[in-house]
């Protein structure tokens, strides 16, 4: 199953939301987004995608980072997760139709959260990114 997620930062933080808790995952952080469609580019569902959950408009940017993660209990469902820079073409979301929580947070504050396990192997790339960066 393909799926996109926005990384959309606001100087030194990232805006990540918390799954309700009747949903599968539920109470795991991710960042926004969902399924791709079929006819879609991964860029146009993300666009969806947010328009959909968060009422808000973005700007896809370049990919950031792509893992396959299989989930279930004999991991017969592959995700295959892409997460794009995104930019918010207006003002900060304030609620989700998925989500229970939207939240900025520091980047380097990221693994602290309890992620969705389709999202762990970026979170994992990106503090070690950071770390060599920083």
């Amino acid at each position: 199953m393909s799926v996109v997620g926005a990384i959309i930062r606001r100087r030194d933080t990232v805006l990540v939301a918390r799954r309700s808790p009747e949903r599968s995952a539920g109470g795991l952080w991710e960042f926004p987004g969902g399924k791709v469609e079929p006819g879609e580019s991964p860029q146009q569902a993300l666009v969806r995608e947010v328009h959909e959950e968060l009422g808000v408009d973005i700007e896809v940017g370049a990919l950031v980072d792509r893992s396959s993660v299989p989930l279930g209990p004999g991991g017969e469902v592959v995700i295959d997760l892409a997460c794009y820079e995104a930019v918010l073409l207006g003002p900060d979301p304030t609620s989700s139709t998925d989500h229970d929580a939207l939240r900025w947070v520091p980047l380097g504050a990221l693994g602290e959260l309890s992620w969705a396990p389709g999202d762990v192997p970026i979170i994992e790339r990106m503090l070690a990114r950071g770390a060599r960066n920083g």
